[in-house]
C-alpha cells in the first residue's frame, strides 16, 4: 500500500513537466521540482531501509522459533541419555611445595620441612542411584612423608534424600556410610578445598532442613550423626563404643546481598564403664558473606571463624584447665580470578592446655579456570613448643581438575 501512494506523485510531477512543455520552465520552478523528487527519493529510500530492517528481525525471530516448534512437534517421551546412569567422575591433583627456615617433622618422626611433592590425589565419583537417593566415593592417594603414599576411601555414603512410602517431614535426609564429620565450618571440607594451603592448628547422619515459617529469608539446618568413636585428639580410642553429633546451624539473608549463618556442634564419645571418661568437644561458628548484585560473580567479602572447647584435663601441674581453640578468617575477591585473605589460629595443647600455639596466614589465590588453581601462603607461628616457635613456612600449591567438575566449596564465588 506504501509503494502505490508513492506512484501518484510521480505521475503529478510528470504531468505538471508535460503541461510547461509549451513554455520554457523558469529556473525556480525547476529547482522546486528537483527539490521535490530528492525529497520523495529520501523518503522512499528511508521507508524501504525500515522494511528491510523489519524483515530481518521477523527472519531472526523465526530462526530462533524454529527449533522449538518442531521439538514440540515431536512425540512425547521421556527424555534418557546413555550415560545418565554412570557416575560423574573428578580427578583432583593436589601439589605443594614449602620452604621453612626450621625443621619440620610430620607424626612419624620424618622431615617435610624444604619439600615439594604431590601431596594427594582424588578420585570422586558421585551419581543418583534412583529418584530416592544418591551414592558417593571418594578415594585417595595421600603423601604424608615425602615419596610415600597410602590409600584410603575418604567419603563412601548413600544420601537417602526421600522414602517412597512416607513423605519426608522437614525435609529430613539420611545418611549413610562414610563421611567428614559435620562439626563445624571447615572439617568438611577435603584438602584440595581448603581456602588455606594447611588446615588450621583447630581443625588438625540424620539431616533436617527446616525454612524458619516466620522469615522466609532464614531457615534452620539441624544434623544429628552416629559415628565409629575414636580417632580424634580428644578421644584416639574406639574403646567399642559409637559416637554421637549434633549440629545445629542457623542461616539468614538480609538486605538481598548479605547473608550470615551460626551453628552450634557437639561431639560426645562415651568411654569404658569405670576406666575412661565421656569425652567431649564443643563448638560454635560463624559465616558472614556479601556479595553484590551487580559484579556478583567478580566481588565478594567473607568473615568467618571457628571457636571449640573440650572438657578440663589435668595439666602436669595437677591443675585442672580446659583446653581452648579459635581460629578467625576473612577473605577478599578483587575479581574473577584473584582472592586473597588471612587467617589467625589460636589453640591451647590438649596434653597441656597451658601452652599454647598461635598462628598468622596470609595468602593469595588465583584462578587460572574452574579446574586449575595457584595458591601462595606465607605462615609465621608463635608458640610454646620450642621446636615450632618463630617458624616461617612458605607453601606453593598448585591444584588442578579433571573430568567433571565437582561441587564448588562455600568459599568459591562463581
Amino acid at each position: 500500500m506504501k509503494l502505490r501512494t508513492l506512484a501518484f506523485p510521480f505521475l503529478f510531477i510528470l504531468l505538471k513537466a508535460a503541461d510547461g512543455s509549451a513554455q520554457a520552465p523558469t529556473a525556480a520552478e525547476v529547482n522546486a521540482v528537483r527539490a521535490q523528487i530528492d525529497a520523495l527519493k529520501a523518503d522512499y529510500e528511508k521507508r524501504i531501509q525500515a522494511l528491510e530492517t523489519q524483515l530481518q528481525e521477523i527472519q531472526a525471530q523465526m530462526l530462533q522459533i524454529a527449533p522449538e516448534s518442531s521439538a514440540g512437534a515431536a512425540p512425547t517421551t521421556v527424555p534418557t541419555s546413555p550415560g545418565a546412569l554412570n557416575p560423574a567422575i573428578s580427578v583432583i591433583g593436589n601439589f605443594v611445595g614449602r620452604i621453612d627456615n626450621q625443621k619440620v617433622f610430620n607424626n612419624e618422626g620424618v622431615r617435610i620441612d624444604n619439600q615439594p611433592g604431590l601431596r594427594e590425589a582424588e578420585i570422586d565419583m558421585r551419581v543418583p542411584v534412583d529418584p530416592y537417593a544418591d551414592g558417593v566415593l571418594i578415594m585417595s592417594l595421600e603423601s604424608e612423608s615425602p615419596g610415600k603414599f597410602t590409600a584410603d576411601v575418604e567419603e563412601g555414603y548413600v544420601n537417602v534424600k526421600k522414602l517412597p512410602f512416607i513423605e519426608s517431614p522437614l525435609g529430613m535426609k539420611f545418611q549413610v556410610g562414610r563421611f567428614r564429620p559435620a562439626f563445624g565450618k571447615f572439617n568438611t571440607l577435603h584438602t584440595h578445598d581448603l581456602p588455606t594451603t594447611m588446615r588450621s592448628l583447630v581443625t588438625q547422619e540424620t539431616d533436617f532442613f527446616v525454612p524458619t515459617p516466620w522469615d522466609e529469608n532464614s531457615s534452620i539446618n539441624a544434623r544429628v550423626q552416629v559415628l565409629t568413636g575414636g580417632d580424634i585428639a580428644v578421644s584416639p580410642e574406639s574403646n567399642n563404643r559409637l559416637a554421637y553429633l549434633g549440629n545445629l546451624r542457623w542461616f539468614k539473608t538480609f538486605a538481598g546481598t548479605n547473608n550470615a549463618e551460626i551453628a552450634w556442634s557437639s561431639y560426645l564419645h562415651p568411654g569404658r564403664r569405670g576406666e575412661a571418661p565421656m569425652a567431649r568437644l564443643h563448638g560454635i561458628d560463624f559465616m558472614y558473606r556479601w556479595k553484590p548484585f551487580r559484579q556478583g560473580e567478580w566481588k565478594s567479602y567473607l568473615l568467618g571463624g571457628e571457636f571449640m572447647f573440650s572438657d578440663h584435663v589435668t595439666t602436669p601441674e595437677q591443675t585442672r584447665r580446659r583446653p581452648y581453640g579459635a581460629t578467625v578468617f576473612t577473605q577478599w575477591q578483587f575479581d574473577r580470578r584473584k582472592y586473597a585473605g588471612m587467617r589467625w589460629d589460636y589453640v591451647d595443647t590438649l596434653a597441656d592446655p597451658g601452652m599454647q600455639r598461635r598462628s598468622l596466614t596470609p595468602y593469595l589465590s588465583y584462578y587460572f579456570s574452574e579446574f586449575l588453581r595457584l595458591r601462595l601462603n606465607y605462615e609465621h607461628r608463635w608458640s610454646d613448643l620450642v621446636a615450632e616457635n618463630k617458624r616461617n613456612s612458605v607453601y606453593v600449591e598448585l591444584n588442578w581438575i579433571f573430568g567433571s567438575h565437582p561441587p564448588e566449596p562455600f568459599w568459591v564465588n562463581k
